[in-house]
């Protein structure tokens, strides 16, 4: 079961699962149904059509004819949209979060995916699959990684939660939130950052607090 433990000591050990940390994430800016979370994503696993073989290949191809009868999560760019509780809720997410979501729910069946980016495309990307494929929830499809603008690269839970804060730090201001656009900068520093990464991470932080304080 997901829990929203405090996102300071969930970013700071190891590295969990996708869900784990965004939920977590999530928690750092409101209260958390993290039971409504797990129902949704329990209900997901349970809707995917998964071959018995096990092939790394056709789990992958099975996984996108699961998503493409159902109705498809509507692409949102909002801060809810980003937040995973309220996304899931909301049936609207933004491809990261919804790469996120559907990636919890196969890896609840067995299936070794994970989630790859170039900081643009966010998609599921099977570990055993050799071949460039990769699965864009949004579009319900399967997609040449070589048609992507490269970089594409696998993205841990932490590098994930990383371009979320990016995100939201963009957006809450337009939300008329600086104070949680200044939340997300704080958040991004109990991120295990290597020194150049973090020096950048506290110089954004300054900034916002330049600019909303």
């Amino acid at each position: 079961m997901l829990a929203p433990f405090p996102f300071a000591l969930h970013a700071s050990t190891g590295c969990p699962a996708h869900a784990e940390l965004a939920i977590s994430l999530a928690s750092a800016f409101h209260e958390v149904d993290a039971v409504a979370v797990d129902v949704a994503i329990d209900r997901m696993a349970e809707d995917l059509c998964l071959p018995e073989s096990g092939r790394p290949l056709g789990e992958l191809l099975a996984l996108a004819d699961s998503l493409l009868p159902k109705p498809p999560i509507k692409r949102r760019e909002g801060t809810d949209a980003l937040l995973l509780d309220k996304a899931l809720a909301r049936g609207e997410a933004h491809p990261l979060v919804a790469a996120i979501a559907t990636a919890e729910a196969a890896r609840r069946r067995g299936v070794d995916v994970g989630i790859v980016s170039n900081g643009s495309d966010h998609c599921i990307a099977h570990h055993g699959v050799a071949v460039p494929l990769v699965l864009r929830v949004e579009s319900r499809g399967l997609v040449d990684a070589h048609h992507l603008h490269p970089p594409l690269t696998w993205r841990c839970a932490h590098e994930a939660c990383g371009l979320t804060l990016d995100a939201l730090e963009a957006r809450w201001p337009r939300r008329g939130r600086p104070d949680l656009a200044l939340l997300a900068a704080q958040l991004r520093l109990f991120l295990p950052l290597e020194d150049d990464s973090k020096r950048i991470a506290e110089r954004r932080l300054a900034r916002v607090r330049a600019r909303f304080n």
